[in-house]
């Protein structure tokens, strides 16, 4: 066996493999197996179309990767103006990308509409601007937009500049503000809007009812029937006896509600967890904090209440019911982007090459390339969206996409 199999089995296997649970969201992947009834939901009223960011005409054409088993041959779709940041999937008919907005990790550092891009199971559509560029001076914002997509379909995006906006993939309420967070230390490590390590933020939906974000500056909220609550603030670092973490995270957040009263974030090496009233840290599960700016992006997948897994870097943690287990390599000398676990059976990560790795109960796959590593945004991250064990998703910032439709399978375009 491929000794980073065995490593990564030996301490998953007893994690993962009994007892299936619930679909879970993480900063980009949306919650799933939630199907209750759509709610009242506020109008929303859609903002204006604009030209600024990618094309109007919706394409598809392959790309060069080589199939591999259980993904269909690599796509690209719209060009984006700014990049594709994250990727929500209701099922295997209902895909929402979102990006554009101001992307200082790109090559060229565009800036322009904040957009979303919607897939039918075939096609995707023309954009959806749900944050206009301004008609003159800078863009500032969005930054770095994170979407997450519930029963309704309900869609949420938020973004580093602070805003939230309400949706069904297509029409969007206009951009408000998250909340006012309790004032806390200016970030050490933040370079300003735009710029690579810019405030980030990341969304999780397991209930047309409740939302909860988290952002790398140390602040959570949450949101309960379409009102955001007041913020909670938590210091530079958080710690006892010694043990001192980072709250300030120089790239992507996690956060991951397998239930409207349970949810689990990871900021930096910072775990902060939500029981339905209020946000507290917990014991970090990294050993060492890594100084602030040098953390990696993190990810993080809770398929049920008790189990939640997070990447990090080319490593992986998971907790059972009770401690986190010790770090151990899954991609070595890579960084893992994305994760994505509906099951405790099945898992996909994604790493910033474009390549996933598989779980399927017992072992870890070895790194297989399914979309080609991004080549006009390559800082912007791999996004990965499973909403059952027979459907996934990956895409990167420049919009090459696959997906999975169960193993053995060779199913093309």
């Amino acid at each position: 066996m491929d000794p980073r199999r065995l490593v990564a089995s030996l301490t998953l296997v007893a994690l993962m493999a009994t007892a299936a649970g619930c679909s879970s969201s993480s900063s980009a992947t949306p919650a799933a197996g939630h199907r209750t009834p759509a709610p009242t939901v506020a109008p929303i009223r859609s903002t204006t179309t604009t030209t600024t960011n990618p094309s109007v005409t919706p394409t598809t054409v392959p790309v060069t990767v080589p199939h591999a088993a259980g993904w269909t041959l690599a796509l690209t779709t719209l060009p984006p103006g700014g990049g594709f940041t994250s990727l929500a999937c209701l099922s295997n008919t209902l895909c929402v990308a979102a990006g554009g907005g101001t992307t200082g990790s790109s090559a060229d550092l565009l800036s322009g509409a904040g957009v979303t891009v919607s897939w039918d199971g075939a096609v995707w559509s023309s954009p959806s601007v749900y944050f206009p560029a301004p008609a003159t001076g800078a863009v500032t914002q969005p930054v770095l937009p994170s979407i997450a997509c519930t029963s309704g379909p309900l869609c949420v995006i938020v973004d580093g500049s602070g805003h939230q906006s309400t949706g069904d993939g297509t029409n969007w309420s206009d951009p408000a503000p998250v909340g006012t967070p309790p004032p806390l230390p200016p970030n050490p490590s933040d370079p300003g809007p735009g710029r690579p390590g810019s405030r980030t933020l990341a969304v999780s939906c397991p209930s047309p009812t409740l939302c909860a974000v988290v952002d790398n500056t140390g602040h959570a909220t949450t949101m309960r029937n379409h009102v955001w609550g007041t913020p909670q603030s938590f210091g530079t670092t958080q710690g006892t006896g010694g043990t001192r973490v980072s709250l300030y995270q120089g790239g992507r957040v996690g956060v991951s509600c397998p239930s409207p009263t349970s949810c689990t974030a990871v900021v930096g090496t910072t775990v902060l967890d939500w029981n339905g009233s209020t946000w507290a840290a917990e014991a970090a599960p990294w050993t060492t904090a890594l100084a602030p700016g040098t953390e990696t992006p993190v990810s993080i997948a809770c398929p049920t209440l008790t189990l939640c897994a997070v990447v990090n870097g080319d490593d992986i943690v998971v907790r059972d019911g009770g401690s986190w287990s010790p770090r151990q390599v899954l991609d070595p000398g890579r960084q893992l982007d994305s994760i994505a676990c509906p099951t405790r059976s099945f898992c996909v990560a994604a790493d910033d090459t474009g390549a996933v790795m598989t779980w399927n109960g017992s072992a870890w796959s070895g790194p297989a390339q399914v979309v080609p590593a991004a080549s006009q945004y390559p800082g912007n991250g791999v996004s990965v969206a499973c909403p059952s064990a027979q459907f996934c998703m990956v895409m990167n910032a420049d919009g090459d996409y696959a997906t999975y439709n169960g193993p053995g399978t060779t199913a093309a375009p």
